[in-house]
């Protein structure tokens, strides 16, 4: 029997998830519900999609709904999420998994008390790349770790924020480029690393009149004495594709998201203090469909979250990225801007990794 999703928003993302979903054996998308009726009808016209709904209980209301995809803007993932639960709806959320803490707290509450899946949308560890990255932290290829680096650097115009304008809204997007744009890397960053011990930011809105910020800087400190520097803004110009590299005594990797390239230096120094030192470059094999833009993202990445998850309601298991997981970004984008609201490092404790 097929696996079967609704689509809770139908805004630019959904475009991504039914694409991805009709990439996954036995998945359909049979349900389409969105406040704007008209815009819903349009995506369902386009992909041959049979329901249509104006709100997400006339969705959660059809039997034949196994399972939803939460597309919608983040303060209305909790609402969302809530309502989908206590359905009887696993539950599939797209980044930011909430717009605060608690709310991610909550749903995550709502979804073990009513005994349904929750797992989010984090496609950049699905791709060959971003796990080939991990396992050369996690086997000891790159030798000790010593400094992480993630660069966000994008560009957005005006029409982006008012083509949606809760982009804008702090009490909407719970943030701005940190919050929708370098959480991706900077969850790719905690999955290899692990999660930091404190944390330090700086934000600022220097170009777009908006109340997130358009620029982040953020330092972040493990246990081990590891360093790891963040870099976000949505007024580079050009814009270039998130990167993300890790630095080690015996070699430095580097991916770039969701192209799954990925590069990697080695040394062949035999012993420390021999010379002369030699640095061999390898890149790899991995290579995804070109997007069109530095952040347009492909589906195949989406299409590894999403067979993860579906196999994980099938099995009975936690997804890959489960509410847990998901959350943990979300954990470091609120210590970011605590930090820069108090002017201080934030100190994490071992429960914040829970």
């Amino acid at each position: 029997m097929p696996f079967r999703f609704g689509l809770i928003g139908a805004g630019g993302v959904a475009d991504t998830h039914i694409l991805a979903m009709r990439t996954v054996p036995d998945v359909e998308v049979v349900a389409i519900a969105d406040v704007n009726l008209a815009r819903a009808k349009a995506l369902a016209e386009r992909h041959g999609i049979p329901e249509v709904y104006g709100s997400t209980e006339a969705l959660l209301a059809n039997s034949q709904v196994d399972a939803v995809a939460i597309l919608t803007p983040h303060h209305l993932h909790l609402h969302d999420a809530r309502a989908a639960a206590k359905a009887g709806k696993h539950i599939l959320v797209e980044k930011a998994f909430a717009h605060t803490v608690s709310a991610a707290d909550e749903m995550i509450d709502v979804c073990r008390a009513c005994g349904v899946t929750l797992g989010g949308i984090f496609q950049y560890r699905f791709t060959p790349a971003a796990r080939a990255l991990r396992q050369t932290v996690l086997d000891g290829s790159l030798g000790r770790i010593f400094l992480a680096s993630v660069s966000v650097k994008l560009r957005r115009a005006a029409e982006y924020y008012q083509r949606a304008p809760w982009r804008a809204r702090k009490d909407e997007a719970g943030g701005g480029v940190l919050m929708i744009q370098a959480i991706h890397t900077l969850d790719l960053l905690l999955w290899v690393m692990g999660m930091p011990r404190r944390v330090l930011g700086r934000t600022g809105t220097v170009v777009h009149p908006i109340e997130v910020e358009d620029l982040a800087v953020g330092f972040l400190e493990w246990g081990n004495g590891s360093i790891g520097v963040l870099q976000a803004t949505t007024a580079a110009v050009p814009e270039n594709p998130p990167e993300l590299e890790i630095h080690g005594d015996r070699g430095t990797a580097a991916t770039f998201d969701s192209r799954g390239n990925l590069l990697f230096w080695s040394s062949t120094l035999d012993r420390p203090g021999s010379l002369p030192e030699r640095w061999t470059m390898y890149a790899s094999q991995f290579r995804e469909q070109e997007a069109a833009a530095p952040s347009q993202a492909t589906a195949e990445p989406h299409a590894e979250n999403i067979r993860d998850f579906v196999a994980a309601v099938r099995e009975g298991r936690r997804p890959l990225v489960d509410g847990a997981e998901a959350r943990k970004a979300l954990l470091i984008v609120d210590a970011l801007y605590r930090s820069a609201a108090q002017e201080r490092w934030i100190e994490l404790g071992p429960s914040d990794s829970c």
